[in-house]
């Protein structure tokens, strides 16, 4: 009987030390296993952060409700210009659109030293890409209010809202433009005058 109570004494005994030498066995990580772990988290807020940004954009072009504010020109050969985006925009609200293009200091006959131009959308496309990696585009045919030659957009959008445009005006060439696009309420344009 003694050897009994001993034999579960003993393994009471042993129970009561293996936690503790567990707990002494626990490994602390390096500073490049932590470096590793905050990469990773840093990574995926990144990335969810695109998506409800790319989520928000969608909607804009979705809805037909966006303006893209344009900071550079390109010019032929890719050189690019600075321009304001106060004064460069295309804004298109349901099927209306504006297109205004403009340069600082100069005066025109629309106020704002180059042109404006309002018309309505015609077979408005939507592209969502396939992958986050991939950029959002719009196509789209422009009918002018005064009528004409209709230009046709494509505007190609990554995740963060900035944009390219392309407007291809017939024969007379290719307008190729960079930019953010805002939704109506939040952009800071300025629509010069038109000829009707």
């Amino acid at each position: 009987m003694k050897k009994i109570v001993y034999f579960f004494i003993f393994f009471f005994m042993m129970g009561l030390m293996l936690p503790q030498q567990t707990y002494a066995q626990k490994k602390v990580m390096s500073q490049k296993e932590i470096r590793k772990i905050d990469k990773k988290k840093r990574k995926q807020a990144r990335l969810k952060a695109s998506l409800k940004s790319r989520v928000y954009y969608a909607n804009l072009l979705k809805k037909h409700y966006f303006v893209f504010q344009a900071d550079q020109l390109y010019g032929p050969g890719g050189r690019s210009f600075p321009v304001s985006p106060t004064i460069n925009f295309l804004a298109v609200v349901k099927n209306k659109v504006i297109l205004q293009f403009g340069f600082d200091g100069v005066m025109g006959w629309n106020g704002v030293g180059g042109l404006t131009a309002e018309g309505f959308l015609k077979n408005y496309k939507f592209y969502p890409g396939k992958t986050v990696k991939k950029a959002l585009m719009i196509s789209s045919n422009i009918s002018p209010r005064g009528g004409g030659s209709t230009p046709y957009l494509t505007m190609t959008v990554n995740n963060d809202g900035y944009a390219y445009l392309d407007i291809i005006m017939g024969r007379r060439g290719k307008i190729t433009m960079s930019g953010q696009i805002v939704a109506p309420s939040q952009s800071s344009v300025f629509k010069g005058q038109t000829l009707y």
